[in-house]
Order: C-alpha cells, then structure tokens, then sequence
C-alpha cells in the first residue's frame, strides 16, 4: 500500500510542477510568433500549389520558408 501511495505522490508532483515551471511569454511575443507561423503556412502552401516547382525546386523552397520561420522566430520579442 505505501509504494501506491509513494507512486501516486511522485506522480501528482511530476505533473504539478511543470504546469507552474512554464514560461510565460508577452502579448506582443505571441503576436510575432503568431505572424511568424502564417508566413511559414504560406510559403508552404505555394511550394504545394498545383502549378508550383516540383523536386528540388520544391524541397528548397520548403527549407527555405523553415529556414526564414526560424530567423522570424528568433528575433521575436521575447
């Protein structure tokens, strides 16, 4: 019975402290990441569109959107 106990304490603790751990992040923060997600989400989207490059041409526009959402991301305000 203490090791079910023992368990379920270590449990609860586990799953308490990373909830109040979290970060948390400005208005404007959300905003720029929010924007930073669109943009990716249209690249991506043209790099898919019907008529759009296929191969290659596809793969580097794809690493490229990532590319720019990741610098877009990194200069967030934080």
């Amino acid at each position: 019975m203490k090791l079910i106990g023992a368990t379920f304490m270590a449990a609860t603790i586990a799953l308490a402290l990373p909830a109040s751990a979290k970060p948390k992040h400005t208005p404007q923060h959300e905003a720029a990441v929010q924007k930073c997600t669109e943009q990716y989400e249209a690249a991506r989207a043209a790099a898919h569109a019907p008529n759009s490059p296929k191969g290659a041409a596809r793969h580097r526009a794809m690493h490229a959107a990532a590319e720019a959402k990741k610098d877009c991301m990194a200069r967030a305000p934080k």
